[in-house]
């Protein structure tokens, strides 16, 4: 199947975004299974993460007892790991034809650190772009909770880390921020209700996907036997 190593189709980037709570998790695991489900072998990772690097930088960011740091800070240590995570990851999987699938990418910091934090945006896109070197990814999946009681309720079981124990001011900023950046990058970015039902929501990032694969040259003509059998 075109998109596979060696094919000389192109690799595609796909990031999910969105507050905490917001189901990206679930979507990730659920999206992965259909991919799979056609033949193909989607790199499943996440930011920050995804190299030891990257690894060490988000236990010192998101661990509740980690030191207090400025939003700028913050801010670096994101790039960091963004700058590893693109040069050991992505392009790597990207040259070779595969389908990338991160939980959170530099969108992230322009929300969190940028319109939430107060960084201002200038400076969050700069760092990002010196980080990434440029790299978008081809299709951003933003699942937005409009309640901010659905987003409680998923949390509520959850041991909080850091940044997800800011003030309810703060991520009510998040949320208001990523439909701020749906409407900036529309390019790119896709808007989808994660308050609807998860069968919903998979359906919609499936056409989404569908959709980007599709421009990119993948056939997906087994779309509907790797549909029966999940």
């Amino acid at each position: 199947m075109p998109g596979t190593i060696g094919t000389g189709f192109p690799g595609v980037f796909i990031s999910l975004e969105g507050c905490d709570g917001s189901g990206k998790s679930t979507q990730m695991a659920r999206l992965s299974r259909r991919l799979e489900s056609l033949g193909l072998s989607p790199v499943i990772t996440r930011e920050p993460g995804g190299t030891p690097f990257g690894e060490r930088i988000r236990q010192l960011l998101l661990d509740p007892d980690s030191p207090d740091r400025s939003i700028l800070s913050e801010t670096l240590l994101y790039a960091a790991a963004r700058c590893e995570f693109v040069s050991k990851i992505v392009r790597p999987a990207l040259a070779e034809g595969r389908i990338v699938i991160t939980e959170r990418y530099a969108d992230s910091t322009w929300v969190y650190q940028g319109y939430a934090g107060g960084v201002p945006l200038s400076t969050i896109e700069t760092l990002n772009a010196i980080a990434t070197g440029g790299l978008e990814p081809d299709l951003t999946l933003v699942l937005d909770i409009g309640e901010e009681r659905v987003v409680n309720e998923r949390l509520a079981t959850k041991r909080k880390d850091k940044i997800e124990r800011r003030s309810g001011e703060y991520h009510q900023k998040v949320r208001e921020g990523y439909r701020q950046l749906a409407r900036r990058y529309p390019h790119r970015v896709a808007y989808v209700d994660g308050g609807l039902d998860v069968h919903s929501v998979e359906a919609i990032i499936w056409q989404e996907v569908v959709n980007i694969l599709s421009k990119k040259g993948y056939d997906l003509t087994d779309e509907k036997r790797g549909r029966e059998s999940l």
